[in-house]
């Protein structure tokens, strides 16, 4: 019986660009260089010099304690399902400059529709055989598409073994400007209500309950939420409710000093059942200040009960720099 670690974790804008330079005289607008200015400048990437031109934005000690977080107590999860990543491009540069000798032989990312261009991607340690996206699925109701970034399935042979994964980020409770919170919360329904049944089509009305399948990603509301309900509620398992009730929670909200679940790990039946240990999530790599108290947020996004925090910090988290505003979240598994 093979076992695996895997874990999802919204890294928060991991993004890439050309440098650019300042304009004419001082001016602080940035102007993007000409073809023919990069080209000079090795824009269009020598493989000796691509680095030069090429750069994750923030600072590399952000993105240095992002990669900490991830790789916790001691080594990286086997398969890493990622949020909020611009291009595979991105994936594959972060793999290689941060995770270093640790990086993953194994990426997979597509394009999705989102206007800031925040996909779902995933690493892994073994071989990925199949994918399937779903970002083009027209909304059964109005212009547009069901999902937001996508449901992305993937399946990864472990030492012989499938193991079905289903990588979301669903609509977030942010406003735009025009939007209301029931016109957002409906579009995080209908995604998670379509979720729920790609899972019924593929493995059918119960086989999806012996599969080695996880329904994993940020779904961006808490697990009491009714936009949700027609996916926690289909019989999955969300790990996370395997922790004492004041440890169940992912995302911190640093301008309320707010916490709550947001991140799942929803394992079917038969393999949460042969899957027994505790699920870790990993908070070192927040911004939270040392010594501070935070709160479950409730519906009203007012303080509810006292949430564990643990005291340290990795080193290079300052009250500015952070892996993310998401945890990292994993567990082992016994397929």
């Amino acid at each position: 019986m093979p076992t695996v670690t895997i874990a999802t974790f919204n890294c928060e804008n991991l993004f890439a660009r050309y440098k650019f330079e300042t304009g004419p005289g001082g001016d602080k607008r940035k102007k993007v260089l000409t073809p023919e200015q990069l080209k000079e400048r090795w824009g269009f990437m020598p493989p000796e010099s691509w680095k030069n031109s090429f750069q994750l934005l923030g600072s590399d000690d952000w993105r240095k304690v992002t990669a900490r977080a991830l790789k916790g107590e001691g080594s990286y999860p086997d398969i890493v399902c990622l949020q909020e990543i611009e291009s595979l491009a991105v994936l594959r540069r972060f793999n290689e400059d941060f995770l270093k000798t640790d990086a993953y032989p194994f990426a997979v990312l597509i394009d999705g529709h989102d206007p800031r261009m925040i996909d779902v991607g995933v690493l892994s340690v073994y071989p990925i055989v199949r994918l399937r996206s779903h970002m083009d699925e027209p909304a059964a109701n109005g212009p547009g598409y069901v999902f937001s970034r996508d449901c992305l399935e993937v399946t990864i042979d472990v030492k012989g073994v499938e193991l079905h994964l289903f990588v979301n980020h669903l609509k977030s409770k942010l406003l735009q400007p025009g939007q209301s919170k029931s016109a957002v919360d409906a579009r995080r329904q209908a995604q998670a209500e379509r979720v729920a049944a790609i899972v019924r089509e593929r493995f059918g009305a119960t086989g999806w309950r012996q599969a080695n399948l996880v329904i994993c990603g940020d779904f961006n509301d808490t697990p009491d939420s009714a936009p949700l309900a027609s996916l926690l509620e289909i019989g999955f398992e969300n790990v996370v409710d395997r922790l004492p009730a004041n440890e169940r929670w992912t995302h911190y909200w640093d301008k309320k000093n707010l916490v709550g679940q947001l991140d799942y790990l929803l394992v079917a039946p038969d393999l949460a059942s042969r899957s027994g240990g505790l699920p870790k999530i990993e908070r070192r790599g927040l911004v939270t200040k040392q010594g501070m108290q935070v709160w479950f947020g409730t519906p009203n996004d007012t303080k509810g009960a006292v949430a564990a925090l643990e005291a340290e910090r990795f080193p290079g988290v300052t009250n500015k720099i952070s892996a993310s505003d998401h945890c990292p979240v994993r567990i082992t598994l016994n397929l």
